[in-house]
């Protein structure tokens, strides 16, 4: 024991933390979908390597209710980017013989690892590389680093195949280059990759685009940034072009497929009759005002679930309120976190249906904290005692989540303690990072539609 802590000791924070993430992707990542909406994202997955096509009317997951009708066959209701990254992961597992099938799978835990939960890796060294412009030293930067990536919902939503966890970490990572590009001699290059990130989040998570256009305005603004402007636009030829197109191919249009109300009533539609599709209805400002709070605040509440974010948006105010060296990074972040959030509270009412608290917001998080930094910057005593109980009990809320981030209503309204009742379901609860302990019933992707 001592060799390791002597061996721990004589890292630095930079290698620290990366020896911390591996170890950790390796071994909380899940091997099988929990959801509907994890089913219709592999299944795409499944028949752009078997079968060359975006239809799932022949995949292993036809099951899943998160899918549309189309011109007499099913496609997945879900963006389509990230079941591209996943198909080309997939792809040599496949002629390797190694297939996609219900329940646990190597393919599944294998495309999750190497798309998830890698970015979700590299968005959080960007993150500690982002604070190096700050007055931060090292070791409170591996701080901050760990509140991001253990303390908060970004680590319970890395460890299954979404989109909204690979939406953060592409925010993260455009956010990490727009400084460079700021800060750095190397303007065009840094541009255009932040421009890359930043509109391939847009692809996984559309309302998300809100901050490739906000960061635009923050690129015009800039003389310096603004005399490369064309670095910045052309990332979207590979990036919101190649979606566009896919989307065109499905439907001939570019309106996303999950916002067209009709394409969900299909003979045996769960969704028939159902006012609970996201984006399709808009609700009205008394609704919102109560859906708001609770969806805040509530069983479900992501302030709740995500406590260190409180100090992070202490944070974010002081930078707009001083007009420091971060004025306009917090400007553009305040604006886009609010926007997203207002969209999903006047485009939604089910709270994210069975997840773990609200995942739609879980984007916002690398942004949001690195506003964490003026609380590091006098971090006395006083200031770390109440943040390592804070740290700490975030790390226990995080990893609860990542037991199930598709967290099941009919276990109880409280996805923490729903979560904690999954654990004595079966074998699977004994490794409940590496194969989710889900009900029955949710096994075959066939459960009634989250409540």
């Amino acid at each position: 024991m001592s060799r390791l802590s002597d061996f721990w000791g004589q890292l630095s924070a930079r290698q620290r933390l990366v020896y911390l993430l591996v170890a950790l992707a390796l071994v909380a990542t899940h091997a099988a979908p929990g959801s509907w909406n994890a089913a219709s994202r592999i299944a795409t997955v499944q028949s752009l390597v078997e079968s060359q096509t975006f239809v799932i009317d022949n995949t292993a997951f036809i099951g899943t209710g998160d899918k549309v009708f189309i011109g007499g066959h099913f496609y997945s209701d879900k963006p389509p980017i990230p079941a591209v990254l996943g198909a080309a992961v997939y792809w040599p597992l496949y002629h390797a013989g190694i297939g996609l099938h219900l329940g646990s799978s190597i393919p599944y835990y294998v495309v999750t690892l190497l798309t998830v939960r890698l970015f979700w890796l590299l968005a959080t060294l960007a993150f500690f590389s982002s604070l190096a412009y700050t007055v931060l030293d090292p070791e409170k930067r591996f701080l901050a680093a760990v509140a991001l990536c253990l303390g908060s919902l970004y680590f319970s939503w890395s460890s299954t195949y979404n989109s909204h966890a690979l939406a953060a970490s592409f925010l993260g990572i455009g956010f990490y280059f727009l400084l460079r590009a700021r800060f750095e001699p190397a303007v065009k290059s840094n541009l255009g990759v932040a421009a890359f990130f930043l509109s391939l989040a847009s692809t996984a998570d559309v309302p998300t685009g809100i901050f490739y256009a906000l960061f635009l305005l923050y690129v015009l603004r800039d003389p310096r940034l603004r005399a490369c402007i064309i670095f910045y636009l052309l990332p979207l030829l590979a990036t919101l072009l190649p979606a566009l197109a896919i989307t065109y191919s499905m439907h001939h249009s570019i309106v996303p497929v999950q916002i067209v109300a009709s394409y969900f009533q299909y003979p045996g539609s769960p969704w028939v009759g159902s006012d609970q599709l996201s984006g399709i209805h808009a609700n009205n400002a008394q609704f919102a005002i109560t859906y708001a709070l609770s969806a805040l605040v509530g069983p479900k509440g992501f302030l709740l679930y995500n406590p260190i974010i409180a100090i992070a948006l202490w944070g974010l105010v002081r930078a707009i309120r001083d007009q420091g060296r971060f004025y306009y990074e917090a400007i553009v972040v305040a604006a886009g976190s609010s926007a997203v959030v207002l969209y999903y509270l006047m485009a939604t009412n089910n709270y994210g249906g069975w997840s773990y608290s609200i995942r739609w917001f879980v984007p916002l998080l690398p942004l949001l904290f690195f506003f964490l930094y003026p609380y590091f910057e006098s971090y006395s005593p006083n200031r770390a005692r109440p943040f390592r109980v804070l740290l700490c009990v975030a790390i226990v809320i995080a990893f609860v989540g990542a037991i199930d981030p598709w967290s099941h209503s009919d276990l109880s309204e409280v996805p923490f303690v729903a979560n904690l009742k999954e654990i004595p379901y079966g074998v699977r609860a004994l490794r409940n990072f590496a194969a989710p302990a889900i009900p029955a019933a949710c096994k075959s992707c066939t459960a009634k539609p989250p409540p």
